[in-house]
């Protein structure tokens, strides 16, 4: 009796909620794209917009910005903004401009660049000074990495004896290609400021 009251596509609904939706979890996203116009009325009613982007095969979820006047309009936020670090926001810079030579030359079916972990590394080590311990650098870089990770814009491939990542998809539509460069002049201008 009670499974009669839940949604058929709720377990669509909850994953959204949990972060974004990618096309590689086939189940959820062809369920998401079947149940698209329910899926959007639902989270329309509490005041949440889906973006879906069914070419590069991810969907996510952006709360709607209020004025602050709007006393009638405010809602508490349901994802808190974290900022980023700025060797986190280089990697990510780093990672979409990857993506969009990748796009430009991208002759073959393959949605996204793959990298390995030593490429993520030369990305990252021609900003940083050289160190002397490349123990506690390697660490130091571990830990970007994993941070973009988490945050959904790396994914670890499964190769048995690879440390392979793909870029995902998703990263274009919270670095535009139009903004690389004013984001890329603010931290050069931020790496300047605090040597």
């Amino acid at each position: 009796m009670e499974n009669e009251k839940i949604l058929s596509y709720a377990s669509v609904i909850i994953r959204l909620l949990q972060g974004a939706v990618h096309y590689d979890d086939k189940d959820i996203w062809e369920s998401l794209l079947s149940n698209r116009i329910s899926v959007e009325d639902y989270f329309e009613k509490i005041g949440v917009k889906l973006f879906i982007n069914e070419p590069d095969g991810y969907a996510f979820l952006k709360q709607k910005e209020f004025e602050e006047d709007d006393k009638n309009n405010s809602l508490p936020r349901l994802t808190r903004r974290i900022p980023l670090s700025y060797d986190v926001t280089l990697l990510c810079v780093l990672l979409r401009e990857k993506l969009l030579q990748y796009d430009v030359g991208n002759t073959d079916s393959t949605r996204s660049p793959i990298l390995t972990r030593d490429d993520l590394y030369e990305l990252l080590l021609q900003f940083f000074k050289e160190k002397t311990d490349e123990k506690k650098q390697r660490g130091k870089l571990d830990a970007i990495i994993n941070k973009v990770i988490d945050l959904g814009f790396l994914r670890h491939l499964k190769n048995p004896g690879k440390e392979e990542y793909e870029i995902r998809a998703i990263i274009k539509a919270k670095i535009a290609a139009e903004t690389l460069n004013d984001i890329k002049i603010r931290l050069k201008q931020y790496a300047e400021n605090s040597i």
